[in-house]
């Protein structure tokens, strides 16, 4: 057995020269380290939210080259944070050598999940499935990793492999409200929406907030939309609601039709503090207004989004026709 002494060091070794960079900053006391290590946390993710991935990889190495010697949660958080953005880079073998070194440092089950998700898009299925195998060994009881694995094989053309995860989250044993909702969203999945619908009154009635998000989903995709908008609004008015729930709550509001309610649920996911969906929230911030019919705000969201993205030749396209409506 390897000792947990070799294998820090074998971490901060990695620490060094991968992801974890630790090197000391002089003059600098402990409390000016986490402040500086806090704003470029925060800045990494800002440039994300703006699609500066290059930027945001510089300011979260920046953060985790402040620590000298130390793996905490913070470090690995900032880490995952970092893989995020060399995926999103195009940096596929940064990301994996990112996830491979939090996976060495904890064996951490989202890692393995994440390092697979890249090996697919590298079109190594094997080594793919390999580490959705053991996420699921190191935590069989989550079911957003059976969820995840389901949505991504769907996505490269295995979803009879992705059911077989799903059908076995629904053998997880539980009577809590997370329980119901989750098995909810299974359902929902799966076509099921009287089970979907069963499941996720039983985690409302546990007092469960998401699940009222959940539940518009389910009733969205059944078609009824009046049901859908009902119980989207009661998540809205929760407070709860994330910029990537927004966001989705905005397009099943496209999908009907209802213009006006999608843009209110994109302007709320851009008001958030933190948005990491901001480049797509716009984009479709617009094209609501356009269908709309609303040209004269259609075209003041495109002004504000080709000085944020000035490298999106398409906008700048989009922005021309804007100007003779």
């Amino acid at each position: 057995m390897i000792r947990k002494s070799k294998i820090t060091g074998r971490i901060l070794a990695i620490i060094m020269t991968v992801v974890l960079v630790s090197a000391s900053v002089s003059g600098c006391g402990r409390s000016d380290k986490k402040k500086d290590k806090d704003a470029y946390r925060q800045y990494g993710i800002n440039c994300i939210e703006n699609g500066n991935y290059d930027d945001a990889i510089e300011a979260f190495q920046k953060a985790l080259d402040l620590e000298v010697g130390n793996v905490g949660d913070e470090e690995i958080d900032i880490c995952f944070y970092k893989a995020k953005a060399q995926y999103l880079s195009g940096d596929i073998d940064g990301a994996i050598e990112s996830y491979t070194a939090i996976i060495d440092y904890n064996g951490n089950a989202d890692a393995y999940y994440l390092r697979g998700c890249q090996y697919f898009a590298q079109n190594d299925q094997d080594k793919g499935m390999d580490d959705f195998k053991k996420a699921i060994n190191k935590n069989n009881k989550n079911y957003e990793l059976y969820i995840g694995i389901y949505e991504t094989l769907s996505k490269y053309g295995m979803a009879d492999q992705g059911n077989e995860y799903l059908a076995d989250a629904l053998k997880i044993k539980g009577d809590k409200p997370d329980d119901h909702m989750q098995k909810g969203r299974i359902y929902t999945i799966q076509g099921d929406y009287e089970s979907a619908i069963d499941n996720l009154q039983k985690a409302i009635d546990g007092k469960l907030v998401k699940a009222n998000y959940y539940m518009g989903e389910a009733y969205s995709k059944q078609g009824d939309g009046d049901n859908a908008s009902k119980y989207y609004q009661a998540y809205l008015d929760s407070g709860e609601a994330d910029a990537y729930d927004l966001f989705n709550m905005g397009q099943s509001q496209m999908e009907q039709g209802n213009y006006a309610t999608a843009i209110t649920y994109f302007d709320a996911a851009l008001d958030l503090d933190e948005v990491p969906n901001k480049q797509e929230l716009m984009k479709n911030e617009i094209i609501a207004y356009e269908y709309s019919g609303d040209f004269a705000s259609a075209k003041e969201c495109m002004e504000d989004y080709i000085e944020k993205y000035p490298d999106d030749s398409d906008a700048e396209r989009e922005y021309q026709f804007l100007e003779t409506r």
